[in-house]
């Protein structure tokens, strides 16, 4: 009998975690599938504003050569606005199509989202740099009033989904050690090989927290893009002549687009009038460097990315913090299954040339897709991975300050920050680097390979 107990036991604990077990992998299911339905569906809503706004770049031409006055000054508003708008119906379309998927909301993300809206609403207008200039420039009358709603809006209905790619304008937009997320990863690990890659000097010179340059400051720029799912586009007042050395097969190609969507004829008055033309900014839409298989930190392709798709720009990566699972064994936690996705607009203008190929944007997006995390213009850390963005929105600047011992509790960031501050730790790191700094140079060249995975990937 106690043979059979002690079976019986056993058996309805391999049950329960059986059934843990399959319960555990259906919501791993769930998240992925609503992390990727997310960031597919705000990328295609981020082509179709693209293929927007190419139209209507297309019918600014039309008007030009109708000496359309009033048709001009309405096409340049909607163009500001759709810059807004557009990533908007993105953000909640993203929302929708991970709810569709089996997700709720996450409470954490909705209240940073309205806390982002409320920034909007009463800092963004009031802030100004020491100079006394506005700081953020409205790019339209009322923008920030009506940006701050779309914001709370979405805020209100529910987060399921965090846009992982969001470029705040309070971002930092300079380079800082202390803004790496890969500085904590490499500390705590310790990887001595990220200090050979990216700063061995601060590794061997370091003495104490007052050692750090100051954090970079705020600078003025341009804001004509949405900080959550932007298109990254710039504004050029210029002929469309100067877009292109051939502008003669260029007048035809954009009569060939306005014909086919029956939008009007551009005429040659179009083409050298000077006007405000919604275009790529260069620094976004360059070549995608990162799918690069040639450079020293390669990206582990199976084959050579296609040239008419190596352009970065626009993409949307979506994080997914599904909680909530009960289990039937005992465990310490809560656990908690995360996912997160990319995907990007892609379309091409001529069956094979880029979008971007002459510069100002036109109707070109034919379809999304799937694209690696790593791939996308999602930092490191992500921007709704709460902990590292309240480490550095609000420890850093107390580090910097005070020392380690300005840290909160806690803060895993924090933490590595203290064992920085060791002496006897980086030591170890430059004494390992002086005889194994070899082993950090990866291979190069025909036939190179390396073994441990990559550091790229997902």
């Amino acid at each position: 009998m106690i043979f059979l107990l002690m079976v019986l036991v056993i058996l309805v604990f391999a049950v329960l975690w059986n059934v843990d077990i399959h319960k555990t992998l259906h919501l791993k299911s769930l998240t992925q599938n609503a992390g990727d339905a997310a960031a597919l569906m705000a990328a295609r809503w981020q082509g179709i504003t693209l293929n927007v706004i190419g139209d209507l770049n297309i019918m600014q031409a039309v008007a030009i050569s109708e000496d359309d006055s009033f048709a001009l000054g309405a096409i340049t508003n909607i163009q500001a606005r759709l810059c807004f708008v557009g990533p908007m119906i993105a953000l909640e379309a993203s929302q929708q199509a991970a709810k569709n998927n089996g997700m709720y909301e996450h409470e954490e993300f909705s209240e940073r989202m309205r806390a982002h809206a409320n920034a909007v609403r009463y800092d963004y207008p009031s802030k100004t740099d020491d100079s006394g200039e506005m700081l953020f420039t409205e790019p339209y009358e009322g923008c920030w009033e009506e940006y701050a709603d779309m914001i709370d809006t979405v805020a209100n209905n529910g987060v399921a989904a965090g846009p992982d790619n969001v470029h705040y304008y309070t971002d930092r937009v300079a380079g800082h050690t202390l803004l790496d997320i890969g500085f904590y990863g490499a500390v705590n690990a310790p990887a001595w090989c990220w200090f050979f890659r990216n700063d061995y000097d601060l590794l061997k010179t370091y003495s104490n927290f007052r050692d750090w340059d100051p954090l970079p400051e705020l600078v003025n720029r341009e804001y004509m893009n949405s900080e959550i799912f932007g298109l990254q586009l710039t504004k050029r007042q210029t002929p469309l002549s100067s877009m292109t050395g051939d502008s003669d097969s260029f007048f035809a190609f954009l009569n060939d687009i306005a014909n086919d969507r029956e939008l009007g004829t551009i005429t040659t008055n179009a083409m050298d009038t000077p006007a405000l033309w919604y275009c790529y900014n260069d620094d976004w839409w360059g070549a995608w460097e990162t799918m690069n298989t040639e450079a020293p930190e390669y990206f582990p392709l199976t084959g050579t990315l296609r040239d008419e798709y190596n352009y970065r720009g626009a993409d949307a990566a979506c994080r997914i913090n599904a909680s909530g699972l009960t289990l039937l064994t005992p465990h310490q936690y809560a656990p908690t299954v995360k996912w997160s996705a990319a995907a990007k607009p892609f379309g091409t203008l001529n069956d094979n040339e880029r979008p971007n190929t002459y510069g100002i944007v036109l109707p070109a997006f034919q379809q999304v897709a799937m694209i690696p995390i790593d791939a996308s213009s999602a930092g490191a850390g992500g921007s709704y991975n709460i902990e590292w963005r309240t480490h550095i929105e609000q420890h850093l600047e107390q580090y910097t300050q005070r020392g380690p011992s300005g840290g909160e509790a806690g803060c895993y960031y924090c933490t590595q920050l203290v064992t920085w501050e060791i002496s006897a730790f980086r030591e170890t790191g430059v004494s390992w680097l002086s005889t194994n700094s070899y082993l950090c140079t990866l291979p190069s060249g025909p036939g190179r390979y390396r073994t441990g995975g990559t550091s790229r990937g997902h």
